[in-house]
């Protein structure tokens, strides 16, 4: 019985040692097909002749706040962002995760596209077709702002023996501001539209952001969020306001990380806010109370501070929209700057443009061109940088 008994136990040992390094194996499998799962990667459909080349970072200029490692694609959501190449071939599509926003396509310097509206984990845009073979410096910009996910930079389609190569750089601007430097809705004919229908009808290139960058051989940079203030949003929100934001990689989530500042600094910061402040801030008479508005200078003399904590020498432009409230306490705000021997920091302002407004509220691109040309001016008067001839004259 005892032999019996020995010889039963020795086989259920066998057994469950069989079992264990099945289940072993079982798990080894699973872990690696899990892996592959996650791991694989969506690819466009590719016809004859194309080759589908992933992103690399070296491949690539990229213009604006990207979130880049080794492990995940770029990564982009403040409004205007772009990505600009010299290609040498034939045919060129971009490749990317997106929400449905819309983008401009330029080819050396003459728009040639819009597209978008698609959503997927694989968008394909073309960028260029029936080229000459020659080198082209084609550009890929962000029209208009989302609060969705960010914009992933998946790759390019391009045909046999064609080439990419990073586009030369150029002088930034940095623009922190609201609905106004974003260009919301400013192609529209509408005066009130729901969001989603704005996208198509934004044009951050048509923007004055752009226009005085364009004006400078400069990118504008933009760092700006409808709705929001220095110190309040539009609805008296404090959370999350453009001071909070300024250092966000990604416009809506701090999640994102924390912008490197990496970069060579700005020629030139402009902030522009004070609109939904107001909005936020006063009484339902109109009135803004002193406290609230020191709350708004304090706020804006931090964010100034926080941009010189990056760019100590860059020159910045406080710039004031047509309420009288954020004129004066902006003017206060650039005083006490000057009063702190803090320089380097300048004044201006724009004017508003009876029947100039569209889509709620915001200027219309003719509107923006008034107000490009009044910041060209006040930069001119002030010499805070050197301009062409032909600009900027008061």
């Amino acid at each position: 019985m005892i032999r019996l008994w020995l010889k039963h136990s020795m086989l259920v040992a066998d057994f469950a040692r069989v079992q264990d390094a099945s289940m072993t194996r079982w798990c080894w499998i699973l872990m690696g097909l899990g892996f592959w799962l996650t791991s694989c990667k969506p690819t466009p459909p590719l016809q004859a002749g194309q080759t589908y080349l992933p992103i690399s970072h070296a491949d690539v200029r990229l213009i604006g706040r990207w979130s880049q490692s080794d492990q995940t694609p770029p990564e982009a959501s403040w409004p205007g962002f772009a990505v600009a190449v010299e290609f040498t071939g034939r045919d060129l599509s971009i490749c990317l995760r997106d929400e449905g926003n819309y983008y401009n396509v330029s080819v050396d310097g003459q728009q040639t596209a819009v597209v978008g509206g698609k959503k997927g984990k694989m968008v394909v845009y073309p960028l260029a077709s029936g080229l000459d073979g020659k080198p082209h410096r084609i550009r890929f910009e962000r029209r208009n702002i989302s609060f969705d996910k960010p914009t992933a930079l998946l790759g390019f389609v391009l045909n046999e023996g064609a080439k990419l190569d990073k586009a030369p750089e150029r002088a930034r601007i940095e623009f922190i501001g609201d609905s106004y430097t974003v260009a919301e809705g400013n192609e529209s004919t509408r005066e009130t539209l729901p969001w989603l229908e704005k996208y198509p009808v934004t044009n951050f290139r048509r923007g004055f952001a752009s226009m005085v960058a364009d004006a400078l051989d400069a990118d504008a940079i933009g760092i700006c969020r409808s709705g929001s203030g220095v110190a309040r949003n539009w609805l008296g929100d404090a959370k999350n306001s453009m001071l909070d934001r300024y250092d966000w990689t990604q416009m809506e989530t701090a999640d994102g990380g924390r912008w490197a500042f990496s970069e060579s600094p700005p020629i030139l910061v402009v902030i522009c806010l004070g609109i939904n402040d107001y909005a936020g801030l006063k009484n339902k008479q109109g009135i803004v109370n002193e406290a609230s508005s020191a709350e708004f200078r304090d706020k804006y003399h931090q964010l100034i501070a926080k941009v010189r904590s990056h760019d100590p020498d860059v020159p910045i432009l406080a710039l004031a929209p047509h309420v009288e409230w954020a004129r004066e306490n902006t003017q206060l705000v650039v005083s006490e700057e000057a009063a702190g021997h803090r320089g380097g920091v300048y004044y201006a302002q724009f004017d508003r443009f009876p029947g100039g407004y569209v889509s709620d509220g915001h200027p219309t691109v003719a509107t923006h061109r008034k107000i490009a040309d009044q910041i060209l001016a006040a930069i001119r008067k002030d010499r805070i940088l050197p301009l062409p001839a032909a600009i900027g004259e008061p």
